[in-house]
């Protein structure tokens, strides 16, 4: 039995559950084995059942976890569902509270006709997901590796008078030629006063002399997502950008060095904080402080003031610092980091 599927089968037995339906992507692209599209995934430890249609049919017979068994649905996918449900014997069915629409879980009840109880779950297979396994460390350092070529790529294109946008459709040209499915988000691109929006769309505006680019790039190569972010500088830097820049860039050191196995969430998060604060513009660092990276590109864990839990070896997360000041610029260095049994790796390269 895999062993991602013996680990979810244990938990629904804790939870006095017969089964659970999957619905997010990314958990049945991690419990499939393969990346999952326009699907649903009935678990039970009697049968587990991959539900999707005939466009999607072939590659899963060809990807498919041979643990799993296909069922090909042109009709009512709940119908289906309910009906497997009922024949496994299944009599309490969790489901993904967050990621089932009302309208479906209605569906799949309708056709259970009061037979089978759906129970709301949270989180199961998002926990495990937490601790990544070697493939999936490899398939993430590939991305890093691809990201990383990416951006030193189009530093040469970040010049006075072209367009943002300019700048992420050339990213976005080079890694589909390097191997990757996709960007993992819209690239951001934001020069001068746009860098103050940690999350601006890249637009029109044209690069300026004296000024910085704040550019955060991330790909999705097989499924897994990387997330970089880099600040550049057209012309002279003039002394508040600079130091600015250099008290984020302290306050990622700071974090790093807490990163370790058992080290808290929430103490990793403070000692870029305070950091920050005791210069005067903590109030202008307004997001947590990282975010695990795997098939999502914004997973648990949480490197956040409130997250209490522990760091563990596998885990795989940003430390991403920021300063923004609103209407002037913003700098954000982003980097990825493994947590290993001692300590951790940055996986983007050595830190600016």
């Amino acid at each position: 039995m895999s062993s991602r599927l013996k680990g979810i089968y244990s938990q629904l037995k804790q939870r006095r559950l017969d089964g659970l339906l999957v619905c997010l992507p990314a958990n049945i692209s991690y419990l499939a084995e393969f990346l999952s599209r326009d699907s649903y995934l009935l678990l039970s430890e009697k049968k587990s059942i991959y539900f999707t249609d005939s466009r999607y049919t072939e590659e899963a017979k060809a990807f498919l976890n041979s643990k799993i068994r296909l069922k090909e649905c042109n009709g009512s996918v709940f119908k289906r569902i309910a009906e497997a449900s009922l024949g496994l014997g299944l009599k309490r069915l969790g489901f993904e509270e967050r990621y089932l629409p009302f309208a479906e879980f209605a569906k799949i009840k309708e056709y259970a006709n009061g037979r089978l109880e759906l129970i709301p779950t949270h989180s199961i297979i998002e926990d495990k997901r937490q601790v990544k396994d070697s493939l999936e460390i490899k398939k993430l350092k590939q991305a890093t590796r691809i990201t990383s070529l990416a951006f030193e790529h189009i530093k040469k294109f970040v010049v006075p008078g072209v367009k943002e946008i300019e700048i992420a459709a050339e990213f976005e040209r080079f890694i589909r030629y390097h191997g990757c499915n996709a960007s993992a988000f819209d690239i951001i691109v934001a020069s001068g006063p746009n860098s103050s929006q940690p999350h601006h769309l890249s637009g029109q505006r044209r690069l300026r002399d004296n000024e910085p680019v704040l550019i955060d790039l991330g790909v999705d190569y097989q499924g897994y997502k990387s997330d970089l972010t880099r600040v550049l500088f057209l012309g002279k830097i003039n002394f508040l950008v600079r130091k600015v820049y250099d008290i984020v860039l302290k306050a990622q050191k700071l974090a790093i060095k807490r990163v370790r196995p058992g080290a808290e969430m929430a103490a990793i998060d403070k000692v870029a904080r305070e950091y920050i604060a005791s210069k005067g513009y903590g109030r202008y660092f307004t997001h947590n402080l990282g975010h695990g990276l795997g098939l999502e590109v914004h997973e648990d864990p949480r490197i956040s003031g409130n997250e209490a839990s522990a760091v563990k070896p596998g885990m795989v997360f940003t430390i991403e610092p920021g300063v923004y000041l609103p209407a002037r610029f913003g700098i954000r260095i982003e980097d990825m980091i493994l947590v290993t049994s001692k300590g951790c790796e940055v996986l983007s390269g050595a830190i600016n």
